[in-house]
C-alpha cells in the first residue's frame, strides 16, 4: 500500500474509527443516559440520517464541480467540530433529546457532503483494479469502524463527555492524513456544467437510464429502508431491554457487524475478486433478512452477537459487489452524483426506516420489530432474482 491509496486510506478509515466511536456513544446517550423510549430513540436516530435527503445530491454536485481533496478536509474538521461542541455540552450536563437531535442533524449534514467527495476521490488513487481498491477500502474501513465500536465502551469509565473529545481528536488526525493527498481537477469540463437546479438530478437521470444501476439503486434503497433502522435503533434498545446490557455490553454487539465485515472482505481478497456479482449482490441480501428473522427466537446474547457478526460479513459482500458494479457504470463526468444517488438510496431511507423501526417496536415488540422487515426483504430479494437480470450482472 504506497503512495495516495495509502494515504487515502488512512483518512477514510480515521473517519470511520470516529464514526464507530459516534455509533455507540450516541445511542447510549439516548438509550442508557436519557432512557428514552423505542420512539424517541427512533426520532432522534433518524435525525441522524434525515439530512441525506436533503444534501447528497448537492454533495454529489459540489464535489464533482470542487477539488475532492478540499472538499474532504473541509467535512472532517467540521465533524471534529461538532464532535468537541458536543462533548462540551454533555461535560456542561445540557444532555437532552433536542441538543441529541441538533448535534444529529448536524453530523448527518456533514456525512451528507463526505460520502460522495470521498467515494469520487477513490477513482483518483485506486489504480487498475477497481474492486481490489474497493475491498481493500471496506476492509479498512470496518477494520476502523470495530476499533471505533469497542472504543466506544470506554464511555463507562471515562463518561460520554470524554469520550466524545476523543472522537474530535481522531477526525482533527484524519484532517492531517487527508491533507498529504494530492489535489484533484473537477471531473466535468465548465461547458458541460449547466448551473442551474436541474444540475442537481442529473445523477438521478444518469441511474434511471441504465440498465444496470436503476434496479440495483432500487435494491440499495431497500436496504437502506428494511435494515437500517434495525440496527441503528433496535438493536441498543434489544441490548438495553432484553439483555440488561450496559454501554460495554452495547459496544461489543455493535462490533460485531464491522467485525463481520472484516471478515467478508477478507474472504474476497483471498479470493481474489468475485466473480457473478449480481448474484451476491442478491445473496448477500437475503442473508441479511435471514438474521433479522432469527432475532424473534430470542437467543441468548452470545448467538444474538453471532448473529450480528453474520450480518456483518453479509453486509461486507452487498457492499464491495453494489459499489463496484456502481463504480463500473458511473460515468466519469458525472462519477460523484451517480455515486451520491447510491448514498441516497442507501441512507435516503434511513430517516424512515429509523422512525419506522422505533414505532413498529413500541406496538409489536423489539423482536417481531426486526422480523417484519426481515420478511418483507425475503420477498423483494425473490423478486429480483426472477424477475430481473441483476443475478446475471459480472
Amino acid at each position: 500500500m504506497r503512495g495516495p491509496y495509502a494515504w487515502f486510506l488512512s483518512g477514510a478509515s480515521s473517519w470511520s474509527l470516529a464514526f464507530g466511536l459516534n455509533q455507540v456513544v450516541f445511542s447510549w446517550l439516548l438509550v442508557g443516559e436519557l432512557r428514552e423510549d423505542a420512539d424517541r430513540v427512533g426520532f432522534a436516530q433518524m435525525c441522524l440520517v434525515l439530512p441525506s435527503l436533503l444534501f447528497l445530491l448537492p454533495g454529489g454536485l459540489l464535489a464533482d464541480r470542487s477539488d475532492l481533496r478540499r472538499v474532504t478536509l473541509g467535512v472532517q474538521a467540521s465533524a471534529a467540530l461538532a464532535s468537541a461542541a458536543l462533548a462540551a455540552a454533555v461535560g456542561l450536563g445540557w444532555l437532552s433529546l433536542p441538543l441529541l437531535a441538533a448535534y444529529a442533524l448536524v453530523w448527518g449534514t456533514i456525512q451528507a457532503f463526505n460520502g460522495p467527495a470521498r467515494d469520487a476521490l477513490l477513482s483518483h488513487v485506486a489504480g487498475g483494479d477497481l474492486l481490489r481498491a474497493i475491498t481493500g477500502l471496506t476492509l479498512a474501513q470496518f477494520a476502523a469502524n470495530a476499533v471505533g465500536s469497542r472504543l466506544g465502551g470506554v464511555a463507562e469509565v471515562f463518561g460520554s463527555g470524554r469520550t466524545l473529545f476523543v472522537q474530535a481528536g481522531v477526525l482533527v488526525a484524519g484532517v492531517a492524513l487527508t491533507s498529504r493527498l494530492p489535489r484533484t481537477r473537477t471531473q466535468a469540463p465548465e461547458t458541460e456544467r449547466p448551473r442551474t437546479p436541474a444540475a442537481l438530478a442529473d445523477g438521478l437521470r444518469i441511474v434511471r437510464r441504465s440498465p444496470q444501476l436503476r434496479p440495483i439503486a432500487w435494491l440499495v434503497a431497500a436496504n437502506g429502508l428494511f435494515y437500517m433502522g434495525p440496527f441503528q435503533v433496535l438493536c441498543p434498545l434489544i441490548v438495553r431491554d432484553v439483555y440488561g446490557g450496559d454501554v460495554g455490553t452495547l459496544a461489543s454487539a455493535m462490533m460485531m457487524l464491522p467485525l463481520g465485515c472484516i471478515a467478508g472482505s477478507l474472504a474476497i481478497l483471498w479470493r481474489g475478486g468475485l466473480e457473478h456479482k449480481g448474484a451476491v449482490f442478491l445473496l448477500a441480501l437475503l442473508g441479511v433478512a435471514l438474521c433479522l428473522i432469527g432475532f424473534v427466537t430470542r437467543p441468548p446474547f452470545p448467538v444474538f452477537a453471532a448473529g450480528i457478526f453474520a450480518w456483518g460479513v453479509f453486509h461486507s459482500l452487498f457492499v464491495n459487489t453494489s459499489r463496484t458494479l456502481f463504480q463500473q457504470a458511473a460515468p466519469p463526468s458525472h462519477r460523484a452524483q451517480v455515486l451520491a444517488v447510491y448514498s441516497l438510496g442507501l441512507l435516503g431511507m434511513a430517516p424512515i426506516s429509523s422512525l419506522a423501526s422505533g414505532v413498529l417496536a413500541h406496538h409489536v415488540g423489539l423482536l417481531a420489530a426486526c422480523a417484519l422487515p426481515g420478511a418483507a426483504m425475503l420477498a423483494i430479494v425473490g423478486f429480483a432474482w426472477f424477475a430481473t437480470s441483476v443475478r446475471r450482472f459480472a
